[in-house]
């Protein structure tokens, strides 16, 4: 089973678009932590948190944007607001990740999801 990492991008077959649910296969963000990334291949637990990304730009507080690099073909925005959990299988994993976030990036998604979650315990 390949590694996966927080804040690589990959494409994942979310399945089916039902009404205004976000669906088809499109670019996500790894967003779980690299403890539980390395439980994947350990156990029986296939799940991961992930972000959806849109090329439809989107402009409002829970909305991440990043341009086009490496193999992310579109600029697109991480959709902070919607969060998902899917099975790994609906991972579409080949040699590489689209891309990968810096550091920076990864922590301004955080600061998004603390206010997002109205979390206040954040250092």
């Amino acid at each position: 089973m390949k590694s996966i990492k927080k804040g690589e991008i990959y494409l994942a077959n979310l399945g089916d678009k039902k009404r205004v649910d976000i669906g088809k296969i499109r670019p996500v963000l790894i967003f779980q932590n690299d403890f539980l990334n390395r439980m994947l291949s350990d156990s029986e637990y296939k799940d991961v948190v992930i972000l959806p990304l849109s090329s439809k730009i989107r402009k409002n507080d829970f909305a991440y944007f990043i341009k086009k690099r490496d193999n992310l073909e579109k600029d697109s925005v991480i959709l902070c607001n919607a969060v998902k959990m899917i099975d790994f299988s609906r991972l579409i994993i080949e040699d590489k990740p689209l891309t990968k976030l810096t550091k920076k990036e990864i922590n301004e998604i955080e600061d998004i999801l603390y206010f997002l979650f109205d979390c206040s315990n954040k250092d």
